[in-house]
Parts: C-alpha cells; structure tokens; sequence
C-alpha cells in the first residue's frame, strides 16, 4: 500500500468514526471546523491535494446530571497513530481534572493503534467520571474550609511575579487555543500564545496565578509542551509594573510551509523587550538580519 492510499485509508476511518459518533450525539458533538472536514473529504476523492489540517471536534457527555466534555484532536494518520484528547467538566477541580486526565491518556495508549478509539473512551468516561466528580466535591469543600480559616487568621503569602515560557511542538487546535485565552482572562494572566508551528505561550502574572494556568494547559495532551524559561521576581509589591504585555493576545506569523516566521517572532518578542527568550527558547541566538532574509 502507498502512503497516499494509506493516508487515504486513515481519513476514510476517521470521516466513518465521525459520522457515526453524530448519529448517537446529534447535538452534542460539535465540530471545530467544518471546513478541515470538506478538505479531508476532497482528499480521499483526490490524493494529489495538500494533507488535510487535523480534525477536532467535541463532544458533551451527560453523566447523572453533569457534563463531561471531551475534546479531540485527530492527527491525520489517526487512527495509525494516538489521538489527542482531553476531558473536563465544571464540576471537576483542578486536581480531580488532573487524575481524570492522566488516566483517560493512558486508556489512550492502551488502545490498539489502527482502530478508531474514540467511542472507547466515552464508555470509559461513562463508567468512571463520576468517581472523579465525587472526589471532586470533597476537595472544593476542603479548599472553601481552607479558605475561610486562612481568611480568619489575616496570613497573606507574599506575591512573586513570574513569567513562564512555554514551548509546544505545535498549536494548531481551536479548542486549545481558546481554552488558554479564557485562563488567562480570568486569572489575570498578560502576554500571548503563538498558534502554529512551533508554539509558544507566554504568560506573567503572580507566581500563583501562573502556575495554577500551567497545571492546566500541561494535561490538554500535547505533542510536546514544557516550560524553557521560568522568570520570576521575589516580594514584589506591585505585579502590573512588571509586565511586558497590556493584556494576552493570540499571534501567529504564518509561512507558506504552515510553520511560523522566526524572524517575525523575535521582533515581536524585541518590541516587548524579551528578546532574550529567544535564544531560551530555540536554543540559538535571534538577529535580524540573518532571519528575516
């Protein structure tokens, strides 16, 4: 078989799989972008077109009363190779979320590589989630009790601001993508993400409040994510004197091949003054006139 007619074959799997997951959650199932659909669907009639984008799409589970929502995210020789997923529910907190997730990835690995996985995984959410959702109850009410005390004796940790880079293999999933926008909004999070290939996150804000973001982009199931630079500043008395950025915005600087412009990168990150991350970040130093030709 050529790889054309395998790839081929894997999208065919991956349409099929799709089509029937929308018979069972006609309105649950929600698909990031119809138009990475049409394109997968031009090139099984026509395997000379460009290799389709990855398709994504959700799905909302109802469990006794809750929802789970489990995001995927199909490389194109799925099923050949591991889906992306990642579960979460607003019932669930950040350490209940953790452990549902590292489980559920490791009922990923589990599955034999060349079928169609995804409606394994709903089953196994079905029979396990609410484990989690209960435990998860039990937590917030400890954490609330936690509060309240803490609150009662005036104690007060000191802030530290910090700024954490963070690279990824790639971030192409619109899913991914809004759900780091939306942390950063609400914890009070300034800087960008940099969609495409390779991606970056830059996020600064108190110590606390980037780390807590941290712990939850890290178990979205990446191709490849780590932290390359971790800046911080002890006691400070003022966090928004330290910022680089008014606010967190998504950026991209798109080439032709789908990968990211360097050159474009680094005067962005000059105009902001963190040039210096570049080199953290790839690992070579950044300068204008060899990148930019």
């Amino acid at each position: 078989m050529s790889a054309s007619e395998e790839m081929t074959e894997n999208l065919i799997a991956q349409v099929n799989e799709l089509q029937a997951l929308q018979s069972v959650y006609p309105t649950e199932l929600v698909v990031a972008d119809y138009g990475v659909l049409a394109d997968i669907n031009e090139y099984i009639e026509r395997q000379d077109r460009d290799l389709p984008r990855w398709l994504e799409y959700s799905i909302s589970i109802p469990l006794n009363g809750e929802n789970i929502e489990l995001l995927v995210n199909l490389p194109t020789n799925y099923p050949k190779q591991q889906p992306e997923i990642y579960a979460r529910g607003s019932c669930l907190d950040r350490t209940q979320q953790c452990l549902l997730n590292k489980e559920l990835i490791a009922v990923v690995k589990a599955q034999e590589l060349g079928d169609p996985c995804i409606y394994t995984l709903i089953s196994w959410l079905q029979d396990n989630a609410e484990t989690y959702f209960k435990a998860s109850t039990c937590n917030q009410a400890g954490k609330h009790t936690g509060d309240a005390n803490k609150s009662d004796t005036g104690a007060q940790a000191p802030v530290i601001f910090s700024r954490y880079w963070i690279y990824s293999h790639h971030i192409y999933s619109k899913f991914k993508r809004r759900d780091v926008a939306n942390l950063a909004k609400v914890n009070s999070i300034t800087g960008f993400c940099l969609a495409g290939k390779p991606g970056i996150i830059c996020m600064e804000g108190s110590l606390e409040d980037c780390d807590y973001c941290w712990q939850k982009i890290k178990i979205m199931n990446w191709h490849k994510i780590l932290i390359k630079l971790m800046e911080k500043e002890e006691d400070c008395n003022d966090v928004d004197k330290m910022r680089k950025f008014l606010d967190f915005q998504e950026v991209t600087f798109p080439t032709t091949e789908r990968h990211n412009d360097m050159g474009q990168l680094l005067k962005y990150l000059t105009d902001h003054d963190c040039q210096h991350a570049f080199k953290e970040l790839f690992g070579i130093e950044g300068k204008f006139s060899k990148l930019s030709d």
